[in-house]
C-alpha cells in the first residue's frame, strides 16, 4: 500500500489522478452511489483532505483513509460520545470511524452506529476485525483502515 500526500489543498480527483500517474496506472476513476472513488479491476483507493493535508491510499485490498487537523473540539460534539469514547484521543477516534466508513464506501449516516474504545472499533456493539493504523503526518492524525495488516509506504506528491 502506498500513501501519497501533499500539504497543498487539491481536489480529490486531481489528487487521485496524480497518485495513479505515479503508480503508472491509466484507468478511469469511477464513483459509487455514495461518491467513493474506485477503479474497475483495482487497485483500491481512498482519499482524504483536512486543513493543510491531502492524501490518497492506493492498495491491493480494500482501504479507507482519513486525516484530521488537531484543533479544539466543541463541547456539543464531545457530549455525543459514549463515556468510554470520551477517554480516547478524539482525533484517533474520529479518523478511525471515518476511515472505516470510507473502507465500506458508506455515508456518514453510519457514524452513530460506530463506537471506538480501547483502540477497537465497534459497529452496533460488535467489534470489527480490522487493522487500524494511526500516524502523525504533517502534524495531522491519519488513520488507515484495512481488512489485514499492511505496512504503508508514504510518498509525498510534489
Amino acid at each position: 500500500m502506498t500513501i501519497y500526500w501533499t500539504e497543498e489543498r487539491r481536489s480529490g480527483g486531481e489528487l487521485l489522478a496524480a497518485a495513479l500517474e505515479r503508480e503508472g496506472l491509466h484507468v478511469p476513476i469511477l464513483r459509487t452511489a455514495a461518491g467513493k472513488p474506485y477503479l474497475a479491476g483495482g487497485p483500491f483507493v481512498s482519499v482524504t483532505h483536512t486543513e493543510g493535508l491531502s492524501a490518497v491510499a492506493v492498495s491491493p485490498r480494500p482501504v479507507g483513509i482519513d486525516a484530521e487537523a488537531k484543533r479544539e473540539i466543541s463541547a456539543a460534539l464531545i457530549a455525543r460520545l459514549t463515556e468510554g469514547e470520551r477517554r480516547e484521543d478524539f482525533f484517533r477516534l474520529w479518523t478511525a470511524k471515518e476511515a472505516y466508513i470510507k473502507l465500506r464506501g458508506d455515508r456518514l449516516s453510519l457514524l452513530p452506529a460506530l463506537v471506538f474504545e480501547k483502540n477497537v472499533l465497534y459497529l452496533r456493539g460488535v467489534p470489527l476485525s480490522l487493522a487500524l493504523s494511526f500516524y502523525d503526518l504533517a502534524g495531522r492524525t491519519l488513520c488507515i483502515c484495512t481488512e489485514g495488516e499492511e505496512m504503508p509506504v508514504f510518498r509525498p506528491l510534489a
